[in-house]
This record gives structure tokens, C-alpha cells and sequence, in this order.
């Protein structure tokens, strides 16, 4: 019998991040799952069949050298890496004139330094497979870039940088990397801190102008896509935007 597929699912503790483990859990899929700003979530809810095994992580990636002990850890505890799903991620808005420089700092290491970083740990391992599939969960402010969130949206936009170059480096040893641009999620904790006047300026900017009343993409919906796009064969250096905004 086969060994079962082995995801690492980044920020798992959030909403897209829980929703994605959950959709793999449901393929089989054994998972190892990192969270860190809502551990209140902890365990996370996705021990139920078919999945075969699920290893769970607390790690502060604000720390350079706790992202190495953990890249470690995984690796001793699974041996192996089929899919990696980074969906982790803080927000610290303010207008450049305010920024604090913690926060500009704080908001680069973890959306930005920390994926990298992770990347760099596990490279060895993917290229030694010759096979893997990697998504990045990023932002439309990477796009289009927030008046307001410039140091969140200067690091998406690098995540997404960090998408194309890794798919052009590992692509010779058969690993895809792709990205994924979600809607915006009400029901996320970024959505939950987000102002009245900014969810309306996301719903303006919907080509499809849909009914107020109508509900935006849900997260499982975006977890579906990220599980489906992992298994695509064809596609990698990738951006894949779900929803109707078209970035200028």
C-alpha cells in the first residue's frame, strides 16, 4: 500500500488556512499543520477520515530561527513533502507617514521573510523528490497595491515575486509553484478588522456588480481551488485571481 500524500498547510489556524486543511483531510491527504495568532483554534478540527495522520506546529515565524527548528521538525516527523500551502499571514495597516517601523518590520517577516525562508529549508527536499506542488495564498493588495497598507501590500507583492522565481527554479526537477489571490473574506479575521468603508470599496469594484445581498466566494470554496490546483499537473509560475476586481 502506498504512503498517503503529505501536505504542509502554513497558518492553518485561520480561516482559508483551516478550510484548505480541511478540504485535503477530506481527500486523504496526511497533514502537517502550522499555526500560530489563533491558537485558540488549536486542535485544529480536521482529525476525521479519510485522513490518515495529522502533526500540528505552534511557530512564531517572526523568529528566523524558529522557522529553521521547525522545517526540522516537519522533516523528521513526515520524511517527505507532496504539497506545501503557505496561507499565513498579519496585517499592520497605516499610512507611510505613521508606519511604525515594528510594525513595517513585523509585517515583512512574517508575510514576506518567513515563506522565503521556509522555502529555502525545504528546497532540498522537493528537489530531491523531483515532485511537489507549492501555493502561495497572497493578496489583491499585491495587485493593486493599499492606500493606507503599503508595508502588507509591498510584501504580497513580493510574495508573488517569490511565486515566479521559485517556479522557474525548481521547475527543472518537476515542482510546481503557484499563487492564489482570494477574495476578500468577511469571515476572516482580516476581513472581521476591516472597516465598513473598505469592504464597500471591494464590493464597487466588482465587474459583476453583484446584489449587496449576495455572499462573497467562502473561504471553501477558495480551499477548493487551492486543493484542485495542487493536483494540476500543467500549471505552475502562476496567479490565479478568484474573484471580480480587475487589478490597474
Amino acid at each position: 500500500m502506498s504512503e498517503p500524500r503529505t501536505a504542509l498547510v502554513l497558518g492553518a489556524s485561520g480561516t482559508i488556512g483551516g478550510a484548505v486543511a480541511r478540504a485535503l483531510a477530506a481527500k486523504g491527504w496526511a497533514l502537517a499543520l502550522q499555526g500560530f495568532l489563533h491558537s485558540e483554534n488549536f486542535p485544529f478540527q480536521t482529525a476525521t477520515p479519510p485522513c490518515p495522520r495529522v502533526h500540528q506546529y505552534l511557530t512564531d515565524f517572526r523568529d528566523p530561527d524558529e522557522i529553521g527548528r521547525f522545517a526540522q521538525a516537519f522533516l523528521q516527523d513526515f520524511g517527505r513533502l507532496d504539497a506545501l500551502v503557505w496561507a499565513a499571514g498579519i496585517v499592520k495597516d497605516a499610512p507611510v507617514l505613521t508606519q511604525k517601523d515594528a510594525d513595517l518590520r513585523e509585517v515583512l517577516a512574517v508575510n514576506l521573510s518567513a515563506p522565503f525562508l521556509l522555502c529555502k529549508h525545504l528546497a532540498r527536499q522537493f528537489v530531491k523528490q523531483r515532485a511537489g506542488s507549492v501555493v502561495f495564498v497572497s493578496s489583491h493588495a499585491g495587485l493593486s497595491g493599499r492606500a493606507g497598507g503599503a508595508a502588507y501590500a509591498m510584501a504580497q507583492s513580493g510574495l508573488l515575486a517569490l511565486s515566479k522565481s521559485l517556479a522557474r527554479e525548481w521547475g527543472p526537477s518537476g515542482v510546481r509553484v503557484n499563487a492564489v489571490v482570494p477574495p476578500f473574506v468577511p469571515e476572516s479575521a482580516m476581513g472581521r478588522a476591516a472597516s465598513p468603508d473598505f469592504a464597500e470599496a471591494v464590493r464597487k469594484k466588482n465587474v459583476l456588480k453583484q446584489n449587496p445581498a449576495t455572499p462573497p466566494l467562502p473561504a471553501e470554496t477558495v480551499a477548493a481551488f487551492v486543493a484542485g490546483l495542487l493536483e494540476n499537473p500543467g500549471a505552475s509560475g502562476q496567479t490565479f485571481t478568484l474573484d471580480a476586481r480587475i487589478a490597474v
